[in-house]
């Protein structure tokens, strides 16, 4: 998945540097700080023991994007990074992580619920972990009855209601 999700970064961070003040030269430098930001905004996600709020993102469960801390998290990150690292102006940073950073999510969230092939929230969490995360994947998938993505779980809690 994690393929799929650099794939989906390139795309959507030519399109905004094409159309923003940033010159077509440093596309490269700044699709891989993109990159940078979102997975490891995921990877502390899972480090940090709040897997909830990721799988909650990933699934749809913010209506806000901009409001959540780990994707606020994410466009600073960015934002210091396009400033420091490629001495981007922090307003023209600021614009294109303002709306990369959500789109791409919204990118992810859209494929994720949609059960398109190779988006599915174990095969996340398994690659963030870096081949780590068998444990992580057994218990996600314990909480999903198997399936992929949140049936299992859900489907198991509507019966109490």
């Amino acid at each position: 998945m994690l393929e799929q999700i650099t794939k989906l970064i390139e795309q959507v961070s030519a399109k905004e540097v094409s159309g923003s003040a940033i010159s077509s030269d440093l596309t490269g430098a700044v699709t891989k700080e993109t990159g940078d930001s979102i997975i490891n905004g995921f990877k502390d996600s899972i480090s940090s023991g709040n897997i909830g709020g990721l799988t909650d993102l990933l699934s749809g469960g913010v209506s806000n994007l901009t409001s959540n801390p780990m994707v606020s998290g994410m466009i600073g990150n960015l934002v210091s990074g396009l400033t420091e690292k490629i001495g981007l102006p922090e307003g023209v940073a600021s614009n294109f992580a303002d709306t990369v950073i959500p789109s791409v999510i919204e990118m992810i969230v859209s494929k994720v619920q949609g059960g398109e092939s190779g988006f599915q929230l174990t095969d996340l969490l398994s690659g963030l972990s870096e081949g780590n995360g068998g444990g992580l994947k057994d218990m996600l998938g314990s909480l999903t009855g198997g399936k992929e993505g949140l049936g299992g779980a859900i489907d198991a809690l509507k019966g109490l209601f």
